[in-house]
């Protein structure tokens, strides 16, 4: 494929979503006649945007194309959830706004970086170079499906509790105070190590700042946030406090994926990493 500008790059990632979202919004009630339930339809329309996302990323082969999924959907399924059930209230709009803050913020942080579709994020070209003959189906599951899942567990609870929208309480506050604190955590790691990396330290380990106390302080920003989520659920609905799996998974997925390759890399490429003495996501 020939090389793409940034800003062609962007308006094909544009397109994409809009397509795969569009899809869902036609989609939806043949999938909830099919189902009988708004959350299972919106499962299904979940791994239908997903699909449509992979497909075209294969068409580009370029797996990046996936990454503003995970800061883009839970937004678009708040408010197509809000929209499609009917539960407008202020639990709502609570979600609705700790998501567009840390969603916005987190897709503008990725415009920011992204150079365009003449990269790709390095753990899916190291995906592919370490196992070519199965990279189809770690292209989908791996880098697509499965993040999908984990997201859709996460976002659970804002299903769950807008149906009890009238026991909102200090406690919802308490979990949107959280989320929100949690994306500020998360921009001030970004813009820390953004200003790192524009000075003359090749090789060098960030140690200031909030990555002085954790190796990973956007990671925890970013758990922390989905921990917030289910806070504000168990504040109304607390005999639903198995959805915890949602942020749990979350954090799993962080703590023995995320962590440990980007642990690898770091080893290879940054001089005295292993001494690094802080720990290795918590503060």
């Amino acid at each position: 494929m020939k090389k793409l500008s940034k800003t062609a790059s962007l308006l094909l990632v544009l397109f994409t979503y809009l397509a795969a979202f569009t899809a869902c919004f036609f989609s939806y009630d043949f999938f909830l006649q099919l189902t009988g339930g708004v959350i299972p339809a919106f499962f299904l329309l979940d791994i239908l945007a997903t699909l449509i996302v992979w497909a075209a990323g294969l068409l580009v082969k370029n797996a990046s194309l996936y990454d503003p999924y995970w800061s883009l959907t839970p937004i678009a399924a708040a408010l197509f959830f809000t929209m499609k059930a009917a539960y407008f209230n202020v639990l709502t709009v609570l979600y609705i706004s700790v998501f567009a803050v840390w969603g916005i913020r987190l897709t503008l942080n990725w415009i920011r970086d992204w150079p365009g579709l003449s990269h790709q994020d390095w753990r899916y070209t190291m995906l592919r170079e370490k196992n070519p003959k199965i990279y189809f189906i770690t292209n989908l599951f791996g880098i697509n499906l499965i993040p999908t899942l984990v997201v859709f567990a996460a976002l659970m609870p804002f299903f769950a509790a807008v149906q009890k929208a009238e026991n909102i309480n200090g406690l919802t506050a308490a979990g949107a105070l959280i989320c929100v604190l949690a994306a500020l955590l998360q921009f001030i790691a970004d813009e820390q190590m953004r200003k790192f990396r524009k000075g003359n330290n090749k090789g060098k380990n960030m140690d200031s700042g909030l990555w002085k106390y954790s190796r990973h302080p956007n990671y925890f920003g970013e758990i922390s946030f989905w921990w917030g989520i289910y806070i504000m659920q168990l504040s109304v609905l607390p005999g639903y406090w198995f959805l915890i799996a949602g942020p749990l998974l979350m954090t799993l997925l962080f703590v023995f994926i995320s962590i440990p390759m980007m642990k690898n890399k770091l080893l290879n490429s940054k001089e005295g990493y292993k001494e690094y003495s802080c720990l290795h996501l918590f503060p």
